[in-house]
């Protein structure tokens, strides 16, 4: 018999038993207000799908003397001619775009990216390079606070979601720049991805 959560079984095989990791956020608004959020294209049609929101609206496509702690090695850095830009959700002065004016809440909670749900977690892996757990970044703002619990398995399925989108990403990068035409802008790219996933929905 098959296990109800085949993810969730591999997952606790591997970690040998550690289900959780202390953290508590205490809505600090560090998060909305001093990162900057790349998202994958999956996590955009996801807000625009749910939220009704125009990706024109609220992407924005940064070069590298804009955003610090991205390589130049990054395999999802757009070019378009000599320049290089990378998408990110836009920001404002006071943080991110879609940061509640008033309540200084998230405004698409249960639609945002995924690299939001990760934070402030690190994935851990063995030397080998097989996946270990899960920590919290020591290098980062968010104050950490350690006050709760918080399951690792859903991290754990988050982190598996993305390495695929990152991967498919990469792909779409790698596509976009090996196009040449007259007038190439980044935000170019958010057609050819939305145009990607109606088409991979058809078959």
């Amino acid at each position: 018999m098959a296990p109800a959560h085949p993810k969730a079984f591999v997952f606790r095989d591997t970690i040998m038993g550690r289900d959780t990791v202390s953290f508590s956020c205490h809505h600090t608004g560090h998060c909305c207000t001093d990162v900057v959020c790349l998202p994958t294209p999956w996590d955009v049609i996801r807000i625009v799908r749910q939220e009704g929101a125009n990706p024109h609206e609220f992407l924005e496509f940064l070069k590298p003397g804009e955003i610090q702690g991205v390589t130049k090695g990054d395999p999802t850095w757009l070019k378009v001619g000599k320049e290089r830009y990378i998408m990110a959700l836009k920001r404002g002065k006071k943080g991110c775009h879609f940061l509640d004016k008033k309540t200084r809440y998230c405004s698409i909670y249960e639609s945002r990216p995924i690299l939001c749900r990760l934070y402030p977690f690190k994935l851990e892996e063995f030397r080998d390079g097989s996946f270990k757990g899960f920590s919290l970044h020591k290098d980062v703002g968010c104050p950490k606070h350690r006050d709760g619990k918080v399951d690792t398995i859903p991290l754990y399925e988050l982190y598996l979601d993305d390495s695929i989108h990152q991967r498919d990403y990469n792909d779409l990068v790698d596509v976009f720049n090996g196009r040449e035409y007259e007038g190439k802008a980044p935000e170019d790219f958010i057609e050819m991805f939305v145009q990607y996933v109606a088409n991979a929905r058809k078959k």
